[in-house]
């Protein structure tokens, strides 16, 4: 019995194509984060894993977050000296992505 691979291709695509959907959903709610303070992320996500701290005054935290299946991934969003967010990233089962804008 032949068994052909377009079932197994086409379960991919779909797949992928849910995957580009979840993390378009995830970068418009961290875009949403750009310009907030450190405060305002802390109040709603929680105290972060780690920071560090730049010489110019600059801040960059990281949060791990849990999925609802159990999966681990990590957030990390830059803070510019006045304390308010400039960029996001994103580390985890969709890959690594970055917000389009960065800190000057």
């Amino acid at each position: 019995m032949k068994r052909s691979g377009i079932p197994v291709a086409v379960a991919f695509l779909l797949l992928g194509g849910c995957a580009a959907q979840e993390m378009e959903g995830y970068t418009k709610q961290y875009d949403q984060w750009l310009g907030t303070t450190k405060d305002a992320r802390i109040k709603e996500m929680g105290i972060p894993a780690k920071c560090h701290t730049f010489s110019d005054g600059g801040e960059v935290c990281e949060w791990s977050v849990q999925t609802q299946d159990g999966r681990n991934e990590t957030v990390g969003l830059t803070f510019d000296k006045q304390g308010k967010t400039c960029q996001w990233s994103y580390r985890g089962f969709y890959g690594q992505k970055k917000s389009n804008t960065t800190c000057a």
